[in-house]
């Protein structure tokens, strides 16, 4: 009898948490300080010179649902607005991959440089932003959380529907398993709240790449809600980048781990996207 491929997925899950707990046990713990990563690792740390330059720093957009309803979600004609106005501005579009590799290199981009990212698992992806991507050919990386993608489903994000965005050029990242507040998880500091921690952090990562067939790199703060040790446990985990909600742009030099998004809200205007990539 064949089995459906969701229960062998669960049994590498199972294994996975079985063997990765002892490790990730370890990462609690330690008697020392956690490594101060946004403070950069002696192996990201400069053998030369870098550019450190506000001029030389390149924001990251943060948009999430497209229905219009709610200060976070856009409508889908204002966010086409926006992208036609980067367009119109000559703004040079750059995948997240690429804004990492020059951040691990200390190099800079050119100027008028910006990156796309969506947060959460909003069917108005795939009804709306995967058409609007495909028609400007701008790359997006899309941040969900698991526990709300499901095998099938009319109007939800499926794994099937993932795997073809990301065949469109939208890449598909972890934004935890639950969506809870990681900051508060921590504070806890209770056997269920590290196993929580666990769960939301390395199971998320490794369920996406079973899932997906491909690594997933970087890691998207439910809330935008961070520490140094959370960062740390990110790091971890395997990913190579987390993300979070702080205001600004993003410095090119090498020990930049948790890089800032520009958070586009209901009300900001057109001049307010202007500004913030001039």
């Amino acid at each position: 009898m064949k089995r459906a491929p969701w229960i062998h997925i669960g049994i590498i899950l199972f294994a996975l948490l079985c063997g990765a707990g002892i490790i990730w046990s370890l990462v609690f713990s330690r008697g020392d300080a956690p490594v101060l990563v946004t403070d950069g690792l002696p192996s990201w740390r400069a053998k030369g010179s870098e550019d450190r330059s506000r001029n030389n720093s390149v924001p990251v957009l943060l948009y999430h649902n497209i229905d219009g309803a709610g200060g976070y979600s856009l409508d889908y004609e204002k966010l086409r607005a926006q992208f036609e106005l980067l367009r119109t501005m000559g703004v040079h579009l750059v995948r997240l991959d690429t804004l990492v590799e020059h951040v691990a290199l200390g190099k800079a981009l050119p100027r008028k440089t910006v990156a796309i990212s969506f947060d959460d698992d909003f069917f108005s992806f795939y009804e709306k932003l995967l058409p609007l991507a495909r028609e400007f050919g701008y790359p997006v990386t899309l941040f969900v959380y698991t526990s709300q993608i499901f095998n099938r489903g009319d109007r939800n994000l499926t794994w099937k529907r993932l795997l073809e965005m990301e065949r469109a050029g939208i890449s598909i990242q972890c934004h935890s398993a639950t969506h809870p507040d990681l900051v508060r998880l921590l504070e806890k500091n209770t056997p269920e709240s590290r196993q929580k921690l666990f769960e939301e952090i390395y199971l998320a990562k490794r369920k996406m790449e079973l899932y997906l067939g491909k690594e997933i790199r970087y890691f998207a703060f439910p809330y935008g809600r961070f520490t140094t040790t959370l960062a740390e446990l990110c790091r971890e985990a395997g990913f190579e980048r987390t993300f979070s909600t702080e205001d600004g742009t993003n410095i090119m030099t090498r020990n930049n781990f948790c890089l800032r998004r520009r958070h586009i809200k209901k009300d900001d205007s057109e001049e307010t996207v202007r500004a913030i990539v001039e």
